[in-house]
């Protein structure tokens, strides 16, 4: 009988963790993402990069702008769920330095403020109405490859291969499969 349990669990999230590895050191970085055991659920991780046990952005390639991710995941079977992201554009290592937000959350934490599940902060202000940093913008889920398609193309990120858009577009297909809404 096959064994089961928190090894092949931890197994099923570090092969996720390192295909993502994968897709950010063959296009915008060379900062690796770690898998965090959660302590209340044998199948439950977090996602991130550490640096002395702190999730902090990834260090990118073409000026000095930060991406932060960090994704909690539930192993399910043997795929990976997703349970919550959140991905950030930043200026700095500091988290209010972010410029945009896509974030996701599969129980949305507050049930007194039904926003989408999946949505976008974008860190400005309308000249007459204030912040939009509160404002949920509903979007679908969207794979961390996408995020990385949009810093490249619109935020002058540089890419490490010529083949960057061939590397999301396979990546994406998988989410694409995975995906379990």
């Amino acid at each position: 009988m096959a064994k089961t349990g928190k090894p092949q669990k931890r197994r099923a999230a570090q092969a996720f963790v390192d295909h993502l590895n994968s897709v950010l050191n063959g296009t915008v970085s060379d900062s690796r993402l770690s898998l965090i055991s959660l302590p209340f659920d044998e199948a439950a991780f977090d996602v991130a990069r550490l640096v002395e046990s702190v999730p902090v952005p990834l260090d990118v390639f073409g000026g000095p702008l930060r991406l932060f991710v960090r994704q909690m995941i539930t192993v399910v079977g043997d795929h990976c769920q997703t349970e919550a992201y959140s991905y950030r554009l930043q200026t700095e290592e500091t988290p209010g330095s972010w410029l945009i937000r896509w974030e996701y959350n599969r129980d949305p934490p507050r049930r007194d403020y039904p926003y989408p599940p999946a949505h976008l902060h974008v860190n400005g202000e309308f000249e007459d109405l204030g912040s939009m940093a509160r404002l949920h913008l509903p979007t679908r889920r969207v794979p961390l490859e996408l995020v990385i398609w949009h810093l490249i193309a619109e935020w002058g990120l540089t890419a490490k291969t010529n083949d960057w858009q061939a590397i999301l577009r396979e990546s994406i297909k998988g989410f694409d499969q995975r995906r379990t809404d």
